[in-house]
């Protein structure tokens, strides 16, 4: 007997201090969790995208919040989530026990689970620390995370925290987030019926979301009024004002639904790719960044107008569109019907900083996000051109020398290649100068010839085009293929008079303790003579003046442009920039399809270079290239009709 009251003691002591060990370790486990609640790290915090005017375009993130302390929270909102939750949360402990009675007392009575037990509470916690599924070790953990709250923090303290976690739909974590997502105010600002609505979507925020479920949102809410009314948070006159008021949403926001303005979805898209690249996932999605970037939210604004307004008219006869482009426009229409899928981009930087002031990916980012200013590798046409005439300048060749523009064959294995010019005629002798304004193909090609290939793509490289080059003379008519973003850079090089930019999307990034850790300042680089950059420039003015881009003069300014039009017309390109701005246009189809026998790039891109050039500039003052100093002694050695004698 004795014996078995032995192994029974022992029994029971080894439970006892098995249980006494789980407990420990239970309350050990909590302690890291309970500690960071106390250090406010438990908050996940969304990166937080600025345009260069402190203007938020992008909140990016697994959860979007912005906490708030108890007194910037409507007392209205403070009741309406008590009477809706747990109206007897400053009555009770952290655990209430007449609650656990009563849901279980409902359940039994409707076979089902039909009420909740926990206390706000619990409920936070739950938010904070565990997951959904229901074990007991998590309800345990739970009640030991809910005494230590309960024990070190105010109740106002853990119904703040409460608000601020706690999720509300479409996107909003926070009261503070949910107040400007529905009704665009603060949390301090809300009335009865506002706050009613929003404690009424906690429960289930897709059910009771007002934007797609209406009716199914007002029942709850008038639920919510009730228990207010009940519980005497509300007197009957307010609830009955209340009741009989009509809530006014703020329109859907593309912000808060989806992280970003959609007009500058695709600038917002290339700098979160950058962001993960650089700092990972995790960080970026719950670290709190601050990052201010370059895009200037006016001109973007330009941007996206431009393009949209010029697929538009380049694809339905809906607004009336320049006279020059409408036999483009008609041939679309015949071939692929109103609206067809045809995509623009664009983008605008300053030249003297390499800042991207305004990019846009595509004709809409809802429909596909793929950008095509920065990812789309697409054959430039004559837009390659300057950098063969570049090269020839640095070669000795002015812009008066004359080269024959008559037919050529060039033996490529058994293969003969003989270079057309679009308007199928030929000019004899002309000068660099009228080639480049006219875009004369053949006389390009010759050029090319003569200063060699290599030299060129040299060049290439040294304006920053990294994509393969074929080693032929195809490339003196944009054979090659290049993202927008890096043909703007060459540009930019001869805006700068051969100061070529780091192209710079992001200026500064702050992390959640705003500590700056990031930096990013304007590098330039010369990578050709500043005389040979301003002869190349008065070259491209000519290409307004009387070349290819003539219809660009409309914009009464000075400036200099290249239009591009690759085979079949599937590429079609405005490239033009004034002293203050380099803005580039491409348009064409995904798929390669051709644009027509009316479409290049004066028709196609130029219309939407056009327009947005008009609004960029327009509050800005009319500025002449200007001339280097020492170019007078610069050009005594160029004003010659032949190039150095190793080209005679």
């Amino acid at each position: 007997m004795k014996k078995v009251f032995i192994i029974v003691a022992l029994l029971f002591f080894l439970i006892f201090m098995g249980l006494s060990s789980f407990v420990i370790s239970l309350y050990l486990q909590t302690n890291k969790d309970f500690k960071n609640l106390l250090n406010g790290d438990f908050f996940s915090k969304p990166t937080k995208i600025y345009a260069s005017d402190g203007q938020c375009i992008a909140v990016i993130g697994t959860q979007r919040r912005q906490p708030v302390l108890f007194n910037q929270i409507d007392i209205n909102m403070k009741k309406a989530m008590l009477a809706a939750e747990d109206s007897r949360f400053y009555q009770h402990g952290p655990i209430s026990f007449r609650s656990i009675i009563r849901a279980a007392f409902e359940d039994l009575i409707h076979a089902r689970v039909v009420e909740g037990g926990s206390t706000l509470t619990q409920q936070l916690v739950k938010n904070l620390y565990l997951t959904p599924k229901k074990t007991l070790y998590r309800k345990l953990k739970g009640a030991v995370l809910s005494y230590k709250i309960s024990k070190y923090l105010t109740k106002n303290q853990i119904l703040t925290l409460y608000l601020n976690t706690v999720y509300f739909g479409n996107g909003a974590y926070g009261i503070e987030m949910a107040s400007k997502t529905y009704f665009n105010e603060n949390a301090s600002q809300l009335t009865i019926q506002q706050a009613a609505m929003l404690a009424g979507l906690v429960q289930a925020p897709s059910l009771y979301d007002p934007y797609q479920n209406p009716s199914i949102t007002e029942k709850r809410t008038l639920y919510v009024l009730d228990r207010m009314y009940a519980d005497n948070f509300i007197t009957k006159t307010e609830y009955w004002q209340a009741v009989h008021s009509n809530i006014i949403l703020r329109k859907k926001s593309s912000l808060y639904t989806y992280g970003y303005s959609n007009k500058a979805a695709y600038f917002v898209q290339h700098v979160q790719n950058w962001l993960i690249s650089h700092y990972g996932k995790e960080i970026v999605y719950n670290g709190g960044l601050k990052v201010y970037t370059t895009l200037n939210m006016k001109l973007q604004n330009d941007a996206y107008n431009a393009v949209r307004k010029g697929i538009l008219k380049l694809t339905t006869t809906k607004y009336k569109a320049p006279y020059y482009i409408a036999d483009a426009r008609n041939w679309l229409i015949k071939h692929y019907g109103e609206n067809a899928g045809l995509e623009a981009d664009l983008i605008s930087i300053n030249p003297h900083n390499g800042y991207v002031e305004a990019l846009i990916g595509g004709d809409s980012y809802r429909k596909s996000q793929y950008d095509r200013a920065t990812q789309a590798q697409r054959q430039p046409g004559s837009a390659f051109k300057p950098i063969v005439y570049l090269t020839a300048l640095e070669e000795g060749f002015t812009p008066l020398y004359k080269i024959d523009d008559e037919p050529v064959e060039y033996v490529y294995g058994n293969k003969v290649w003989a270079p057309q010019n679009y308007t199928l005629k030929f000019h004899g002798p002309i000068s660099l100068e009228y080639a480049l304004a006219h875009s004369v193909n053949v006389a390009t090609v010759k050029l090319l010839d003569r200063i060699g290939i290599d030299n060129v793509i040299i060049n290439a490289r040294k304006l920053g085009i990294t994509e393969t080059i074929p080693h032929n003379l195809t490339i003196a008519l944009g054979s090659s293929s290049v993202t927008l973003k890096q043909l703007a850079l060459v540009y930019c090089a001869i805006d700068n008079y051969g100061l070529l930019p780091k192209i710079i999307f992001i200026k500064k990034i702050y992390d959640k303790q705003n500590h700056l850790i990031y930096q990013a300042k304007p590098d330039l680089v010369r990578v050709f003579p500043k005389d040979l950059g301003f002869i190349l420039t008065k070259m491209l003015e000519k290409v307004v003046k009387e070349g290819t881009g003539v219809y660009a003069k409309a914009l009464g300014r000075p400036m200099a442009a290249k239009t591009g039009t690759s085979n079949h017309a599937r590429d079609n390109w405005f490239m033009g920039f004034t002293p203050q701005l380099v803005g580039g246009v491409w348009v064409g189809f995904d798929d390669y399809k051709p644009c027509g026998p009316y479409a290049v790039g004066a028709t196609m891109a130029l219309p939407i270079w056009l327009n947005y050039m008009e609004h960029a500039l327009a509050s800005k003052s009319v500025e002449n290239f200007p001339v280097p100093r020492h170019l007078p002694k610069i050009m005594s050695n160029f004003i010659f009709n032949n190039p150095k004698s190793s080209h005679s």
